[in-house]
C-alpha cells in the first residue's frame, strides 16, 4: 500500500482501464502520471464519467470508501491484496468494524433442513448481539437475513451487483427492511453493474473477510458457499458447519466439510 492517495475517480479508472486490485493498491502518482501520458485524453473523459456516477450514487445515498481510508473496514483491510480498492454502502457503515459478527451462507436450493438451519442460526446469533452477514441471495441467505430480523438484529448483506440493482429481484422487500431496521448493503461494484457469475463467486470473499466466523447452513459438494468456506480457511477465520442426521446431496458439502476437519459441526 503506498502512501500517495488516489482520489475514487481515478482508482475507477484504473479499474476500467484493466487494472486488477493488486496492481491498483500498488500504484503511485508517478505511475498514474505515466498512464495520463500514455493515454491523454482517453483519462480526461473517463474521470469524467466516474465522477457523474459517484454524483449518482451520492445522491441515492450510497457512501464510499477506499483502502486508503481510515473509515475502510479492519477486516478487509487484513486480507491484503485480496481486499477491494472500492468499497460502496447503504445503511449503517458503522456496523463494519463490530466486533462480532458471523457468516451465515449457504446453497439458494436448500431443502427444508438447511432453510431452518440457516434462519435458526440468524435468530441465534442475532439473540447474542452479532451482527448477521451473509449475501441476499435465494435460499440460505436470504433465510439467515429473515432469522436475524425476526429477532430485531442487524445484519449485512454483500452484493455483486451496483446498489441501485436489487439482486435477485424477488428480494426488493427484504432489502428494504434490511435497510429500515438499521442494517448495510455492501458491494465493490459501481451502480449500474449487474451480478453476474465471476461478481458473485468474488462477493463471496468480502463475507468471509468481514466476519469473524463463517457458518455453512447447507450446500451441496459442488457450490459456491463451498468457495466461501475456502475463503475462510485462507483468512484463518473460525469455520463450522450444521452437521445433519439424515445425509442427501443437498447437504454434501457440510458432510465433507466436517469429514475432512476443515469444519466443526453444529448441531442445532
Amino acid at each position: 500500500m503506498n502512501s500517495n492517495n488516489l482520489t475514487f475517480e481515478e482508482i475507477i479508472c484504473l479499474h476500467w482501464a484493466g487494472l486488477s486490485n493488486k496492481e491498483i493498491m500498488l500504484m503511485s502518482c508517478k505511475d498514474l502520471d505515466r498512464l495520463y501520458e500514455e493515454r491523454e485524453g482517453e483519462f480526461e473523459k473517463l474521470l469524467d464519467r466516474a465522477g457523474q456516477l459517484l454524483d449518482k450514487q451520492e445522491a441515492l445515498g450510497i457512501q464510499t470508501l477506499s483502502w486508503q481510508d481510515k473509515l475502510y473496514p479492519h477486516g478487509l483491510k487484513a486480507i491484503g491484496q485480496d481486499a477491494p480498492p472500492l468499497i460502496h454502502l447503504l445503511g449503517d457503515s458503522d456496523l463494519l468494524n463490530e466486533p462480532q459478527a458471523v457468516a451465515i451462507i449457504g446453497a439458494r436450493a436448500a431443502d427444508s433442513a438447511g432453510l431452518d438451519a440457516a434462519y435458526r442460526l440468524g435468530q441465534r446469533y442475532a439473540e447474542q448481539d452479532e451482527v448477521v452477514v451473509s449475501g441476499l441471495a435465494l435460499g440460505c441467505d436470504a433465510a439467515a437475513h429473515e432469522g436475524c430480523l425476526s429477532v430485531l438484529g442487524k445484519t449485512i448483506a454483500i452484493v455483486a451487483s451496483g446498489l441501485d440493482i436489487t439482486h435477485p429481484k424477488e428480494h426488493v422487500g427484504l432489502q428494504s427492511r434490511i435497510l429500515e431496521s438499521g442494517g448495510l448493503l455492501l458491494s465493490e461494484q459501481l451502480i449500474r453493474v449487474k451480478a453476474n457469475p465471476t461478481r458473485l463467486i468474488a462477493r463471496n470473499r468480502l463475507q468471509a473477510a468481514l466476519s469473524q466466523a463463517v457458518i455453512l447452513a447447507q450446500c451441496p459438494r459442488e457450490s459456491g458457499s463451498m468457495k466461501t468456506m475456502g475463503f475462510a480457511r485462507k483468512y484463518k477465520k473460525k469455520c463450522f458447519a450444521v452437521a445433519f442426521s439424515q445425509s442427501s446431496v443437498k447437504n454434501g458439502g457440510n458432510r465433507l466439510l466436517i469429514e475432512e476437519s476443515k469444519a466443526a459441526p453444529i448441531i442445532l
